[in-house]
């Protein structure tokens, strides 16, 4: 890491091939419901946040639609029966499941679909 950032250049490829490293024993929970696939990817979660703050990367923005939607949709998970998880924290609703793409645990079923209240991703498109 250290080569490539001495080298200079375009250094943001590093961060996916950080957050790519899987620990063969198993990640972790970090406080907040976000697994972590290894150390070494958490560094590369950390490099990620440095280069969005010093504009190297560009944020992970949602558009104002997009916000809408998810405020909606977790307000309608919200007012339903809660389900019991072992993993959901107090910043997302009971139940919610491990998104796949963002690695939090925000995805909950909404019409009928898996949705992530963090990120938006849904499998259904």
């Amino acid at each position: 890491m250290s080569a490539v950032f001495r080298k200079g250049g375009d250094v943001t490829f590093l961060v996916d091939e950080l957050k790519a490293v899987f620990d063969p024993r198993g990640g972790y929970w970090q406080p907040g419901g976000r697994f972590m696939p290894s150390i070494i990817a958490e560094l590369g979660h950390i490099v990620e946040k440095h280069l969005i703050e010093i504009g190297l990367l560009k944020g992970p923005d949602l558009s104002t639609d997009q916000k809408d939607f998810i405020a909606q949709k977790r307000a309608d998970f919200e007012s339903r029966d809660r389900q019991k998880d072992a993993f959901a924290k107090p910043a997302f609703p009971e139940g919610a499941q491990l998104c796949g793409k963002c690695s939090t645990t925000a995805a909950v079923m909404l019409d009928g679909c898996m949705t992530c209240l963090n990120c938006g991703y849904s499998k259904c498109g």
